[in-house]
C-alpha cells in the first residue's frame, strides 16, 4: 500500500510548513538545529516573503520565508529542488537585500543586524570547478 503523502520540498508545502505564523514553532525548532545558537531562538516573526521595490523595474524577489528573530536577524530559509548555476548569486542578492533594506536616512549602520539565509537542497551536486569562482 502506497502512503499518502506531502512532500516537503515542495514550495507550497515548505512554506506552510516552516512560512506560516500558526507553525512557528516548527520554524523555530529548525532554525535552533541549523544555527545552533548560543542563545536559542525562542521567537520568530515570520513576514511578507517578498523584498520591496524601490522601482518599477527593479527585480521582483520573494523569499521562500522571510522571517526575524527575537534579537534581530534577518533570516531567509530557501528550498530548492533544481539548482540552477545562479543560485550562488541568487542566494547572496537575497541576503544583501535584508541587510540593506534595514536603514533609513539618517540611522546609524552600528544598529545593522545579521541578515542569515539557511538554503536546503533537495539533492547534492557540484559545480563545475569555473563556476566555483562566481
Amino acid at each position: 500500500m502506497k502512503m499518502l503523502g506531502v512532500d516537503p520540498t515542495v514550495d507550497f508545502a515548505f512554506r506552510k510548513l516552516f512560512g506560516d505564523p500558526r507553525n512557528s514553532d516548527i520554524l523555530i525548532d529548525l532554525l535552533n538545529s541549523v544555527l545552533q545558537p548560543v542563545v536559542p531562538i525562542t521567537s520568530v516573526e515570520v513576514l511578507n516573503p517578498f523584498l520591496d521595490k524601490a522601482y518599477a523595474d527593479d527585480k521582483l524577489s520573494i523569499l521562500d520565508i522571510k522571517a526575524r528573530d527575537e534579537a534581530g536577524r534577518w533570516i531567509n530559509v530557501e528550498m530548492q529542488t533544481t539548482i540552477s548555476s545562479a543560485l550562488r548569486n541568487r542566494l547572496v542578492y537575497y541576503t544583501s537585500a535584508l541587510y540593506s533594506s534595514q536603514l533609513l536616512e539618517g540611522e546609524s549602520y552600528a544598529t545593522l543586524t545579521p541578515a542569515i539565509c539557511i538554503c536546503f537542497l533537495s539533492r547534492v551536486t557540484t559545480l563545475p570547478r569555473n563556476q566555483l569562482k562566481n
